[in-house]
């Protein structure tokens, strides 16, 4: 029976510094020529996806943390914040020092001139690989799913989080980055979602993960399998675990696994 794999990006199968892993992408094409399904999982929107990712050859995605989905070209289905709590929440960001990044299923949103510190690198790759995706922030024109913020040295965590945890799971990616995503949805809502739709059962479903932004993704298929260069604290909520990126540990785990 043919099994369904689901890929994190960042820190699973791409690096900033070194694009795509050429061992991940050996490793998800020989997979597909196995027979297998290859699935994009990421907290990115689907406008943040880089061609040169889409170009390892995926079956599905699952983006936005949960918030969209879609099986060969097809959306299952696409969920977006309301525009009145967006504006809220970004003003907020604004206020408490972070830098605001609203991103949509067709645009990521951001004031250029605010692309400064520590995230200012990260925002030119992005601008070299899909500059006619960006946009600048217009309250009334957006169309997002979620918001990611970049942090600057006067971020006040507090000040965005006490106001809005009650409706938003917040990931701190390690004071560089944090995303907040609406609580109805998460990696896993999007897989369990998914798999309904294909009728994949999910004895057959495997996932990679290097954040805790995927831990629930990793915890809710049958074979969650976390890099070596994962949060340690992940360690402790995921059975399988496999080599850091640069050592091959996609391709390595799944010949572990007896997929390719």
């Amino acid at each position: 029976m043919p099994k369904v794999v689901f890929f994190d990006i960042d820190g699973t199968i791409y690096e900033f510094k070194r694009g795509v892993i050429k061992s991940a992408d050996r490793a998800i094409k020989k997979l597909r020529d196995n027979g297998h399904i290859p699935v994009i999982c990421t907290g990115r929107t689907k406008s943040m996806i880089f061609d040169e990712i889409l170009g390892i050859g995926f079956d599905g995605i699952i983006a936005g943390g949960g918030t969209y989905a879609e099986y060969k070209g097809k959306s299952i289905y696409l969920s977006e914040m309301d525009k009145k709590v967006a504006k809220d929440i970004i003003i907020s960001m604004n206020d408490n020092g972070f830098i605001p990044v609203p991103e949509g299923h067709e645009y990521m949103y951001i004031d250029e001139q605010s692309a400064k510190g520590q995230y200012e690198k990260i925002y030119n790759i992005y601008k070299n690989h899909i500059r006619d995706r960006i946009r600048p922030i217009e309250f009334e024109n957006m169309r997002i799913s979620k918001i990611s913020a970049a942090f600057t040295e006067s971020s006040n965590w507090n000040g965005v989080y006490d106001k809005f945890c009650d409706d938003f799971t917040f990931v701190n990616h390690n004071n560089i980055l944090m995303e907040l995503i609406p609580k109805a949805y998460s990696k896993a809502v999007g897989i369990e979602r998914f798999l309904k739709y294909t009728g994949i059962d999910r004895e057959d479903t495997y996932a990679f993960g290097d954040s805790f932004n995927d831990l629930e993704m990793l915890t809710y298929v049958k074979y969650g399998v976390a890099m070596g260069n994962s949060d340690p604290k992940l360690f402790e909520y995921v059975k399988y675990k496999t080599e850091r990126i640069e050592e091959d540990g996609v391709e390595n785990e799944l010949k572990r696994l007896g997929l390719i």
